[in-house]
């Protein structure tokens, strides 16, 4: 028969030296990147973040440049380009236009009334890139306070 001491240090044995090493794996830090470089659209709609990360498409048809993205959470951001000149130009109802749906369908879009502005910041005719930011006070039309948006793209087009 054997000493209880002995089976307890044996178990004690057995146990430690089987355990598993605690692996403290490192976290990677959030990045707060959207999309890639060339197949980006991002904007911030009075403080909430938006990110074309669900669909994301660019065409250039007739001298205007369609822009359309969703994202995962179901908002769609609609920019109609008819000034894509490197430079800064007004947007508007009619030209430059932007149209912005939120998750729950409301739409909000650029006025006459209150021109916001796109700057096209590089257009590479050749590899058919562009890249700018635009800034606008949107509004529904169903009335109610303006919803300021700020966004940028990065953008390789079809046409």
């Amino acid at each position: 028969m054997y000493n209880p001491s002995f089976l307890l240090a044996l178990a004690l044995i057995l146990f430690t030296s089987c355990s598993k090493d605690k692996d403290d794996p490192v976290t990677p830090a959030p990045t707060n990147t959207c999309g890639v470089a060339g197949a980006r659209l991002q904007a911030n709609l009075d403080g909430e973040a938006f990110c074309a990360n669900a669909s994301l498409f660019a065409s250039l048809a007739v001298d205007v440049l369609t822009v359309n993205g969703i994202s995962q959470q179901g908002a769609t951001l609609t920019l109609e380009l008819d000034s894509l000149s490197v430079g800064t130009h007004n947007m508007t109802e009619g030209t430059n236009s932007l149209l912005f749906t939120t998750t729950l369908g409301l739409a909000y879009r650029t006025s006459d009334g209150d021109p916001g502005s796109v700057t096209i910041t590089s257009h590479d005719t050749s590899a058919k890139r562009i890249q700018g930011t635009c800034s606008a006070d949107l509004y529904s039309p169903l009335g109610g306070a303006p919803k300021a948006i700020i966004g940028n793209f990065d953008l390789y087009y079809i046409e």
